[in-house]
């Protein structure tokens, strides 16, 4: 073997002898060294965890007293009977009898040593409104509880709806060394909210039938013009602000559009028909067409009222205020209408002509 051959076999023996070094160093030291590294990582993000949560246990045993005062307590068959007694109470309440009435009771999801969920299913007949009042005073319910898979159905031949709901409430369990003072809160509301204004936000629901089938919306007939006033006026303005009414819907019920306002003071939605006095004209049509927004014409307004204020014919647009009502030019006036002619100055008598 010459030289070369010798330095080479030399190169190479030191490269197996160093890979055979280094593979031991790692195999005895550099892993062992990087798991203990891992296992201490894990173990301080679990010490830090840990000690947030002892910073929050003050919080939260706050917390569980709170919801400990609104349940109705701790004993499940006294519990079951509290809410069959409190439900019975709110439907009286709410107008509904007890002759078409079925009550079954429900035992949930259940954690031992920590909470049970128990409850009824409530199946009851009566009016839209009734129910809607029902439900309405089950939601001001100060006590822990959840409404689920509520369902409401038509009853052939009346104009009656039947109501399925399911009222669960949670009964929780004391931990070791923990005093849960239970049923701390009120009975609940009397009838007499029934009469405040956040009930009657909700009146539109049981003012209409929900369960009519659709009507397509159709072009009610053109109003006769009014006489042609002798002398000019200029229309009355409205005794109220206008700007605080706002023109939210335009449905059809049997082929008559319904003209509804919301009073944004009160919160307070008023129905109108075509003739009844509005925003200091009278109503004559509901205009379905889709056409240009005053405001931005490149938006596309789908619906709008039409009133008439004295000769001429105003518009406003849906969504916006009676503030907002604007003229409509001739080709804007939808079809049907009348033309208004301006009023013209009265005539002169022949004694008044003379000099």
């Amino acid at each position: 073997m010459n030289n070369r051959g010798k330095i080479l076999a030399g190169a190479v023996g030191l490269f197996g002898v160093g890979l055979i070094a280094y593979l031991s160093v790692d195999h005895l030291f550099l892993i062992p060294a990087a798991q203990r590294f891992n296992q201490a990582r894990d173990l301080v993000e679990k010490i830090d965890l840990a000690r947030a949560e002892r910073d929050m246990e003050a919080s939260y045993r706050t917390r569980l007293k709170t919801l400990a005062g609104a349940t109705f307590g701790t004993d499940e068959l006294k519990v079951s009977e509290k809410i069959r007694s409190r439900i019975a109470a709110v439907l009286t309440q709410s107008g509904l009898t007890a002759e078409r009435l079925t009550l079954k009771p429900l035992v949930g999801a259940r954690v031992p040593g920590i909470y049970r969920e128990v409850g009824w299913m409530v199946a009851v007949h009566g009016s839209l409104s009734r129910i809607v009042d029902f439900l309405y005073l089950m939601t001001k319910e100060p006590h822990l509880h959840r409404l689920g898979n509520l369902v409401i159905t038509p009853t052939r031949g009346t104009t009656d709806v039947e109501l399925q709901v399911k009222y669960v409430t949670l009964v929780l369990h004391s931990p070791k060394g923990e005093d849960l003072v239970t049923a701390t809160v009120a009975e609940g509301p009397d009838a007499a909210v029934l009469e405040g204004p956040e009930r009657r936000q909700v009146q539109l629901i049981a003012s209409r039938d929900i369960f009519r089938p659709y009507i397509a919306a159709s072009r009610p007939e053109p109003t006769a013009p009014t006489p042609t006033p002798t002398a000019p006026s200029s229309p009355q303005a409205p005794q109220v602000p206008v700007g605080r009414y706002r023109l939210v819907g335009l449905p059809t019920w049997g082929g008559r559009p319904d003209v509804l306002i919301r009073d944004s003071a009160s919160g307070n939605i008023a129905s109108y028909k075509t003739g009844d006095e509005l925003g200091g004209g009278t109503i004559v049509t509901v205009d379905y067409r889709s056409m240009p927004t005053p405001s931005k014409p490149e938006i596309l307004s789908g619906s709008r009222v039409v009133l008439r204020v004295g000769s001429e014919y105003y518009a406003v647009e849906l969504g916006r205020s009676l503030e907002e009502k604007y003229p409509l030019r001739p080709d804007q006036v939808p079809p049907g209408l009348p033309k208004l002619e301006p009023p013209s100055a009265e005539t002169p008598t022949p004694a008044e002509a003379s000099p």
